[in-house]
């Protein structure tokens, strides 16, 4: 069921960006139309599936370095899983106005604000994350961003330094459909 909670807001996010762009006449070939499906899904989906209990379950229980794959081993390392989305550089590399450094000051703004997080005792994580995330939401209402991405920042900072980067105790559904 959380997979398909993750992969709908997913898919809902992705369609909504990408029918508002095209119903408001971007200038976006077919090809930006295609990565800017795939990342929406990513990000907006991934705000869902990292705050999702079970995968906090995964991402910060001890498992053995033996076993795993990469992907699963990177997924437990915050720092290195946000370095790995390029998101915001290929955004601002890809899409008109192409503003180069938006996506760079983006990548190393996300990925500053998750350090910051993961050196942080455990009881601060949420609220600097929070800090992080509102002072993100702020800073991408007054800088220019290519068309229709203004939003992005704000989202990625959700998946990455809200939802990702900090370590909280997961609790499992007491019995199956419980909502409590």
């Amino acid at each position: 069921m959380e997979k398909t909670v993750a992969s709908g807001v997913g898919a809902v996010g992705a369609v909504l960006v990408v029918l508002v762009a095209w119903r408001q006449g971007a200038a976006w070939n077919t090809l930006q139309y295609g990565v800017a499906a795939l990342v929406c899904f990513d990000v907006i989906g991934g705000v869902v599936a990292n705050g999702l209990n079970s995968a906090k379950r995964d991402h910060f229980r001890h498992v053995p370095s033996t076993g795993r794959t990469t992907a699963a081993k990177l997924v437990r390392r915050p720092v290195a899983f946000t370095s790995a989305h390029m998101h915001p550089i290929v955004v601002g590399l890809l899409y008109e106005p192409r503003i180069w450094w938006w996506g760079l000051t983006w990548y190393l703004l996300i990925l500053g604000s998750v350090v910051l997080v993961r050196s942080v005792p455990l009881y601060l994580q949420r609220p600097v994350a929070l800090g992080a995330c509102a002072c993100v939401a702020v800073v991408a209402s007054f800088l220019p961003a290519p068309d229709f991405w203004g939003w992005f920042p704000t989202i990625l900072a959700l998946k990455l330094v809200l939802a990702h980067a900090v370590q909280e105790e997961a609790y499992r559904p007491t019995t199956a459909g419980s909502h409590k």
